[in-house]
């Protein structure tokens, strides 16, 4: 319930994750994309729009809650991201997660959040950065597709 005794609706994904981490992916995403291209992988409920509507809540990739391969992978498919160049920013974990459904994910984040967050700030502010991350993002997807004709 909220403050006026109403059921609470939730807030929106874009606000819901708050930390230091989350803003840096965003950061980056919104030097990368349009915002309304931008999804948040969220370990209860998959690829969620970032105005969707989420309660708070505790599930991490593994937990009998968390989001299942098949679920992502219809995620994928009413997105459009299944036959998409993909950038994904974010854990190792996650990106594996999401892989089968989208296995020319393109994920240029390396090592541990330290090292994430920089790569964030320096996509955010190097043209030249963001430039190379969709050439590799496309040429997975080209490889992606020629391989699955033949």
């Amino acid at each position: 319930m909220n403050e006026y005794g109403n059921v609470n609706a939730g807030y929106p994904a874009g606000e819901l994750y708050t930390g230091q981490y989350h803003r840096s992916l965003r950061l980056a995403a919104e030097a990368l994309t349009d915002e309304s291209l931008t999804r948040i992988m969220s370990a209860l409920h998959g690829l969620v729009d970032l105005k969707r509507p989420l309660l708070p809540y505790d599930v991490t990739i593994g937990d009998d809650r968390a989001v299942t391969p098949e679920r992502l992978a219809e995620h994928a498919v009413s997105l459009g991201v299944h036959d998409a160049d993909v950038l994904f920013l974010g854990g190792r974990d996650y990106a594996e997660l999401l892989r089968p459904a989208i296995p020319h994910l393109y994920a240029p984040l390396s090592g541990g959040m330290g090292e994430h967050r920089g790569l964030c700030r320096q996509a955010s502010k190097e043209a030249v950065v963001r430039e190379a991350w969709w050439k590799q993002a496309a040429e997975l997807h080209a490889q992606h597709w020629s391989s699955t004709k033949s």
